[in-house]
Parts: C-alpha cells; sequence; structure tokens
C-alpha cells in the first residue's frame, strides 16, 4: 500500500496520471505515469514501473538513433552500464578529461568510439580488456593467425592448448 503522506510536509499524497519528463534525457517523455501529489506543499513522488525494462527500451533507442550521441545520452550510456566516469574512460581507451568534455558538450565524440559505446551498451560488456591488444594492431608483421580450437560438444568452441 502506498503512502498517503508527504515526507517533506505530512500533507496529503493524491495520484494523478501523468505525462512526466525524463530528467536524464532531455526531450524524453514518460506517458502515462502514477505521479503523488501532495496537496499541502510542491513536493511530488513518481512511480516508474520495470525501471531496468524503461532503461533498456530507451538504450534500443539511443543505440539505433542515426545521429551522433548527445552528451547527455553518452551520460546516461555511461550510468547504465554502472561506470564513473573513470572506469568508463578506462574501458573503452580515453582519458576521464576526454568523457567529461564528451558529456558536457565541450568535445564531440568521434564515429568510431561513439559505435563503440552503442556496442557496450546493447552488450552490457567491457571492451577495455580488449584495447591494449588493439592499439596495437597496424604496428605488428601481418601473420596469419595460427591457434588451435577444440569443440565443446553442443555448447560451443574453446582454445586448444
Amino acid at each position: 500500500m502506498r503512502k498517503q503522506r508527504c515526507v517533506q510536509c505530512a500533507g496529503h499524497m493524491v495520484a494523478h496520471q501523468e505525462d512526466y519528463p525524463y530528467r536524464s534525457l532531455p526531450g524524453v517523455v514518460l506517458q502515462g505515469l502514477t505521479v503523488w501529489r501532495c496537496q499541502g506543499c510542491d513536493a511530488h513522488e513518481v512511480d516508474v514501473p520495470d525501471p531496468e525494462g524503461l532503461h533498456r527500451a530507451l538504450v534500443n533507442e539511443l543505440v539505433r538513433k542515426r545521429e551522433r550521441l548527445a552528451p547527455s545520452e553518452i551520460r546516461f550510456l555511461r550510468k547504465y552500464l554502472g561506470y564513473s566516469s573513470k572506469e568508463f574512460a578506462e574501458h573503452i581507451g580515453v582519458s576521464p578529461e576526454t568523457v567529461s568534455r564528451w558529456e558536457t558538450g565541450a568535445q564531440s565524440m568521434a564515429p568510431v568510439a561513439d559505435r563503440l559505446v552503442r556496442l557496450m551498451a546493447l552488450t552490457k560488456e567491457p571492451v577495455g580488456d580488449y584495447i591494449d591488444t588493439m592499439d596495437k594492431v597496424g604496428r605488428l608483421d601481418v601473420r596469419p593467425y595460427e591457434g588451435k580450437l577444440r569443440r565443446l560438444g553442443n555448447t560451443g568452441w574453446e582454445t586448444a592448448v
């Protein structure tokens, strides 16, 4: 059962169905939410059902948009992934200052970084483990891959030692 008292003034809270702006992403409006408004003061509380589902839906929309990610969208995706600015920078191979400039709009994200962030958001997988390897590609001699793989029944493959 929902509390009927305001935590700020102890006034009576009344539920309304409203369209509510999503503060993390300017321009996004969540339609038909229950918003509890205090009759005694300006306080309000918003019920967001299935917040994880909402975030996944927003991620799916962001990764499919044709334009580059906007600063607020970069910040949203970083937070969705659960990273601090420093951790995010480490995972994609840039400095924390670069992440800050992207999120404030002081610097545009390069198209390759934009695609990388979208891929991370879709898979929820960091790419930092591969940054060192990818960084060395192009500075090495060209040789074909000569690894051996072993089949694991119907479950997949592993590198054979």
